[in-house]
């Protein structure tokens, strides 16, 4: 538009000028060689200005082009490492769930069957606890069996009595050292007073049976979900006694401790020491009404175990209030047992030798 103007204005200066005399041709001549250097200032400023504004232009949209190209390519960077991060912990998170839903499915599988009686589990002689019920008699050291060829076996045990199911055989399953890894927990019962436990586990793609022991009416069996074994029992008319244990994670039975409880001491005392040796403790003169007798130990066979003895006193009621002097050298009690070679301990330095056995086998106490 500016060139118009000036263009417009240059030939009316000219035709001004050829109308005019010579003088006022050369002061119009003048004029438009002034006009002249004034447009062409004006032309190159305003090339200038509009050259600079074309490089500020082009010089902010390549910035920003730049910048667009920078972001886009970070971001589509950022979003391929994120969706790689992603895809990679996606993955693996896809091959645990595989492993473990594979192993779930071997073992359910392998279990199924044996509940199905189309799988046999193998029977290593570790781990049996059993007593009336004696599964040692029946079966086989190494060799395989199904559910049915296991009570058809345990119907032979006594030569006197027959032993046959009296309802459904209870199947469920546990974590033996709580790993995530099941077993299979079998409860049978028979002849109504009388039942089979028995804990099953798949071992290198073969079941085995790795505990088995059995209770009655005038005894129990029970085991807990993490694979702990608690039994017990009455052994006479004032002697209880219990026994802990467990099946750890690689599926090998434990035996933590057992205990014997004597309450109200008649007569003389059978304080055994070892294997099926013994000493007698008179309790004549005693308050045997109101005194009890627990013996420790380590060994589910009697014939290895060695004993640790600690006594209680009771009340009335049979309540524990047993207090730290009764475990003074004058005790008339402690005495005698010290007369006999046998060691007192009082119930605190049992439970530290208790809890000094749960950490060397691995039992694990809650």
């Amino acid at each position: 538009m500016k060139r118009l103007l000036i263009s417009g204005l240059i030939c009316a200066l000219m035709l001004s000028a050829s109308g005019c005399g010579e003088k006022q041709a050369t002061e119009s001549g003048s004029a438009l060689d002034n006009l002249g250097q004034e447009i062409s200032a004006d032309l190159l400023d305003g090339e200038k200005e509009t050259k600079a504004t074309t490089e500020q232009k082009d010089g902010t949209k390549n910035t920003e082009d730049g910048s667009e190209a920078e972001e886009k390519g970070s971001t589509e960077n950022s979003s391929k490492t994120e969706d790689k991060g992603q895809t990679e912990d996606s993955s693996k998170t896809d091959e645990k769930d595989r492993n473990e839903n594979t192993n779930k499915s071997a073992q359910g599988d392998l279990y199924q069957a044996f509940r199905e009686g189309t799988a046999k589990a193998k029977y290593r002689g570790t781990g049996d606890r059993t007593s009336y019920l004696e599964i040692s008699k029946v079966l086989e050291v190494g060799k395989a069996y199904s559910m049915d060829e296991i009570v058809k076996a345990i119907g032979t045990v006594d030569e006197y009595s027959e032993f046959k199911l009296t309802s459904d055989i209870v199947f469920s399953e546990i974590d033996c050292g709580e790993d995530g890894v099941r077993e299979l927990l079998v409860e049978a019962p028979f002849n109504e007073e009388f039942r089979l436990y028995m804990i099953l586990k798949e071992i290198d793609g073969e079941l085995v049976i790795c505990f088995s022991q059995d209770g009655w009416s005038r005894s129990y069996v029970e085991v807990e979900p993490d694979g702990r074994i608690i039994s017990g029992g009455s052994a006479g008319a004032a002697v209880h006694v219990f026994d802990y244990g467990y099946v750890n994670a690689k599926g090998d039975y434990q035996y933590y401790y057992g205990c014997e409880e004597t309450t109200t001491l008649y007569g003389d005392f059978y304080a055994y020491t070892s294997g099926e040796d013994y000493k007698l403790i008179s309790t004549e003169g005693l308050d045997a009404d109101h005194l009890g007798v627990r013996e420790y130990y380590f060994e589910p066979e009697y014939e290895k175990r060695e004993y640790y003895y600690t006594y209680f006193v009771m009340d009335d009621n049979y309540n524990d209030i047993t207090k730290d002097e009764d475990f003074d050298d004058s005790n008339e009690l402690k005495k005698r047992f010290a007369e006999a070679g046998i060691k007192i301990y009082t119930q605190k330095e049992i439970d530290q030798i208790l809890k000094d056995r749960a950490a060397q086998i691995g039992y694990p106490v809650k």
